[in-house]
């Protein structure tokens, strides 16, 4: 127990020591592409030269995480000085379009700005008010289409065979299809059953009959899929 004690000690001492003499010497930010490092360095905002004992953490990583694409921070000093800035960025789940407004949203309704060159082939998204100055999204239709689309994401065939989404009261979440724009409807909840029958009715269907005749398929229903063809 005095071993255990004295180690203690020892490196509370150390710590101190550590925290009274060494100084920041430089800041780096790790994991970023939407955000370039100089402006989470900026908004870090952090005086080189101050002591580790001086330097408000919970400020700072207030600043960066105003940062649009900044979904949390997490610094670290190591002992040479250097404060690192481990950054976990968030990530746009589809394209809302509201007339000419075009803006990014994530899984959690966070409005994200289109930057330019980082463009990215995501699901249009219609129906909901696509300008940055407006709140994030947390409605009851946003939720169901965030619940969809990253389903649709972890299914695979699901992200790759829509293209644009919309909630209808009467029908759910209705998306089309990117060959021949077939409509597609995939009502409330239980999203991972309805696209495995999607991927189901696709290679069993559509692979061998084709789908230039059919104009909805509907996956509402347990069991059975309904069609609409011309």
């Amino acid at each position: 127990m005095t071993a255990i004690l004295l180690i203690i000690g020892i490196s509370v001492i150390a710590a101190m020591y550590w925290m009274k003499n060494i100084s920041v010497t430089g800041v780096e930010v790790s994991q970023t592409y939407f955000t370039l490092p100089e402006e989470i360095i900026q908004a870090a905002d952090v005086p080189i030269g101050i002591k580790p004992d001086s330097l408000d953490l919970n400020q700072l990583i207030s600043r960066v995480e105003l940062l649009d694409y900044v979904h949390s921070a997490s610094p670290y000093i190591e002992p040479n000085g250097d404060l690192l800035l481990s950054i976990i960025e968030r990530s746009p789940l589809a394209l809302l379009v509201d007339g000419k407004e075009r803006i990014y949203v994530d899984a959690y309704g966070v409005k994200l700005p289109i930057l330019e060159g980082k463009t990215l082939d995501l699901p249009l998204v219609y129906g909901f008010d696509a300008s940055s100055s407006s709140d994030t999204l947390e409605s009851m239709e946003f939720e169901q289409i965030r619940n969809f689309l990253l389903e649709a994401r972890a299914n695979e065939f699901g992200w790759v065979t829509i293209s644009e989404v919309v909630y209808s009261a009467d029908q759910g979440v209705i998306a089309l299809s990117h060959e021949n724009g077939v409509k597609l409807v995939f009502g409330d909840n239980d999203f991972e059953t309805k696209l495995r029958n999607w991927k189901a009715f696709y290679v069993e269907v559509v692979r061998t009959k084709g789908i230039q005749h059919i104009q909805q398929v509907d996956l509402r229903f347990k069991n059975q899929v309904v069609t609409q063809e011309t």
